[in-house]
């Protein structure tokens, strides 16, 4: 990918980005209880990274390549569960809300396809789908904290709603997802670790 092609890429991920968290801002108060929202703006956070390198010129050092590819973990999840479990792409009304399909189906998209395009996945190890799985746990842990806390009984997603599923469908949910965040990851290695052996 050429520089200036990874430029475009960057900055357009970055207006995507910054275009559908703030129309989800805009939608509600509990903008930081959706791992959605999160996980985007980790990502976002990691794209301007992005740009301020490839300005400075700078080399990707593998340690923040790992949390990159946290990252693509988190929002391929993000848009897998949202797509398969949560929202209809076949309906009106999810084309409608232009800010949901920015970070439900675009940013996945980008981020994808930038890391695929310009890091060596070849590279990344088991620290990278710790990562990945360090991410939603962090999450997971403050959703709970604040429950009890707060004795609010609302959760953003069902399958971490205690009172809806219990604490044992809770666990079964995160489990399952832990899996899938782990399989994600072991996917894209396998695959650039057979890229590079096929060259």
């Amino acid at each position: 990918m050429s520089r200036t092609f990874r430029f475009a890429t960057v900055i357009l991920y970055i207006l995507v980005a910054t275009y559908g968290c703030y129309g989800s801002w805009l939608h509600g108060t509990r903008f930081f209880l959706y791992f959605t929202n999160l996980g985007n703006l980790y990502c976002l956070g990691l794209m301007v990274n992005e740009l301020v390198r490839l300005i400075r010129r700078k080399p990707i050092s593998l340690p923040l390549m790992q949390w990159e590819f946290g990252g693509l973990i988190s929002i391929l999840v993000i848009g897998s569960v949202y797509n398969i479990l949560l929202g209809d792409p076949t309906s009106a009304v999810y084309w409608a809300n232009k800010p949901s399909v920015c970070l439900h189906l675009i940013t996945p998209i980008l981020y994808t396809l930038y890391f695929v395009a310009t890091r060596p996945i070849r590279k990344v190890t088991a620290g990278g789908i710790q990562c990945g799985i360090l991410l939603p746990y962090l999450y997971i842990a403050s959703i709970y904290v604040r429950h009890f806390i707060t004795h609010d009984p609302w959760f953003p997603y069902f399958f971490l709603d205690i009172n809806r599923i219990g604490w044992i469908g809770a666990i079964y949910w995160i489990i399952a997802l832990t899996a899938v965040f782990v399989l994600t990851g072991i996917i894209f290695i396998y695959l650039g670790k057979k890229k590079n052996s096929k060259k």
